[in-house]
Formats: structure tokens, sequence, C-alpha cells
């Protein structure tokens, strides 16, 4: 094991879904920051255009692909323009996801299959396109699921979201499981509270900051950097001998 340059990520091309956001773009920019070349998907054009600028300063080939989610058959697409654009892909950062809180009672079933669709349904279809591109060129790829807290603890109003978080530490066991032949990693990262643009509104609130630190032992809320840090430990030669695996990044929250 070559310690020292274990993140060292010259070479390989990975694909950030959902890579405009507050945690994406820092996937981004993280592997980026190890030499990777970088394709992003996401709706915001200005945050895109920021984050590939963050890419490009740190000397990496970066570039934006198109998708909507929401539409699975667009997938495989997406998939070849990224592989047509940086040769291949050795890594798959699933990240694409939002949320809507509000309470079970008040959900529409559009709603609540609008969130499923993307939360779930398209990081299997994505993981899917990627892994059939890897067993067909004989890559042995990581791929790295985005759950969340929410997946592991009864959050009120959260239950669309909590259904699709909890479903993708499921399948991410499953996938890794059966991809395992094909040398193929599927882990997961499961983020509690982090500031972001997403959750600025929601941790604004003194109130809501103070309750939610009370049962973080370390005190204080997560940033993006400690989410891309975990991906680039999954993604890397270390973490070779782990699969089907979701890596908690909260504080502590679980413990009690």
């Amino acid at each position: 094991m070559d310690y020292k340059n274990m993140m060292d990520f010259r070479g390989k091309s990975v694909l950030i879904t959902g890579g405009t956001g507050g945690i994406g773009g820092e996937l981004a920019r993280a592997f980026a920051s190890c030499g990777a070349k970088v394709a992003i998907t996401g709706r915001n054009m200005e945050a895109a255009k920021a984050v590939l600028a963050d890419c490009r300063a740190l000397n990496a080939e970066a570039c934006f692909v198109s998708c909507d989610l929401l539409k699975t058959e667009s997938i495989p697409t997406m998939v070849a323009e990224c592989i047509d654009r940086l040769g291949r892909i050795d890594i798959l950062c699933n990240h694409a996801g939002f949320n809507n809180r509000k309470p079970a009672l008040e959900y529409t079933e559009s709603e609540w299959d609008r969130l499923l669709d993307v939360d779930l349904k398209a990081v299997f279809f994505t993981a899917a396109a990627v892994a059939r591109r890897m067993v067909d060129n004989g890559v042995r790829g990581k791929i790295i699921n985005t759950s969340s807290v929410s997946s592991a603890r009864g959050h009120k109003n959260l239950a669309a979201y909590a259904a699709a978080k909890g479903g993708i530490r499921q399948l991410t066991k499953v996938l890794a499981h059966e991809w395992a032949e094909y040398g193929i990693n599927v882990n997961a990262v499961a983020p509690g509270y982090v500031v972001t643009p997403q959750t600025e509104r929601y941790l604004s609130d003194q109130a809501t900051r103070d309750k939610l630190l009370a049962h973080i032992p370390l005190a204080r809320f997560g940033r993006p950097c400690d989410v891309a840090a975990t991906a680039l430990f999954l993604a890397s030669e270390g973490a070779s001998y782990i699969t089907g695996q979701t890596v908690f990044v909260e504080g502590g929250r679980l413990i009690d």
C-alpha cells in the first residue's frame, strides 16, 4: 500500500451527480484537488459554472453533463457523454437529491413520487448505468451513494426523505454484493446536519441550532469538507476492502 499517495487520483475520472450544491460542489473540488478529472450534473447552471471554475483553478479537467434525473431514460445518455468527454468513469458519487420537509399527513402522491424518483430511483438507475459501463470496460470502480442520518433516525416531517435514504442504505448493500465479482466497491456516506446553502434557512434559527447541537457530541455542525474527505477515502485504494457499508458523518449524533 502506497500510503503517501493514497489520495492521488491522477488518471482517474469521477462523475458527481448533484455536483452544484454545497456538498456536491465540495466533492468536485476535493477530487479535482487530488488530480481527478471531474464531471458534474446539476440544476443550477450558475453554480455549475462556479464549481467548474474552482476545479479548473486546481488544474483539473472538468465538465458539466446535463441530465434530467426524473427521466431515467436520459441517464445512460448522460453516462455515455461523460465517458466521451473524460474517457472513462472510475468513480461515481451518486449525490443528487433534495428534501421536502412536511408532516406525513400533508404529502400528496405527486410530492412523494417526485422525491422518491430523484432520491432513490435515480440513484439506482445511475449506479446501474455506470456499473454496466465499468463491467464492459473492465474498470474496477468505486460507487459512493449519499444516504443520510435520517436513514437511522425517525425524524419528524421527513417521511419521504427518510424512506429514500433508508432505501439507499439497503440498496448499497445489495449492489455491493452483486457487483463484487466485477471488482466494483459500493458504499455510502450518510451526513448529519451539514451547513450548506440548502440547509442554511433551517439552521439559521438559534433555538433550532441549540436544540440540534445539544445532541451532537462534537458540538458543531458538519461542513461539506467533512463529507468530501470521507468520500475521498472510500474512493481510494485504502478502502479497497470496504464494500456495502454506510459511513455516518454526523459528529456522534447516533451514539445515543
